[in-house]
């Protein structure tokens, strides 16, 4: 029984990555060295975003795709929204689920895939 229990969460956790994964693109989550890689901007490879991150710039969430938020870093970037560190393994090694500040109200806390 519990084996079954642990496939099925563990099912659940790979669908769950899985979708957020088919989100990356050029716009947001791909990596990056040089702005003209995105379609907007890169967040360079720091330990704050390894690998480099490919973002828009925004002022409030709605300005992000869905799944992403507007956090008050970088003057205002959408990264991915997040529940756990699990949910930030599909950007690769180094990527946490952390709280950080809405850019348009920075003391709203969320939940987004950042380094560190």
């Amino acid at each position: 029984m519990r084996t079954a229990t642990a496939l099925a969460i563990g099912f659940a956790l790979a669908a769950a990555v899985g979708c957020a994964d088919s989100d990356v693109s050029r716009a947001l989550g791909a990596r990056c060295e040089a702005t003209g890689e995105c379609d907007d901007r890169c967040l360079l490879p720091s330990n704050e975003y390894p690998d480099g991150f490919c973002t828009l710039d925004c002022d409030t969430s709605s300005d992000c795709p869905s799944n992403s938020e507007c956090i008050d870093r970088d003057g205002g970037v959408c990264l991915f929204s997040c529940f756990d560190d699990a949910t930030c393994a599909f950007l690769g090694l180094g990527w946490r689920c952390q709280e950080d500040g809405l850019h348009a109200f920075p003391d709203s806390k969320v939940k987004i895939c950042r380094g560190g």
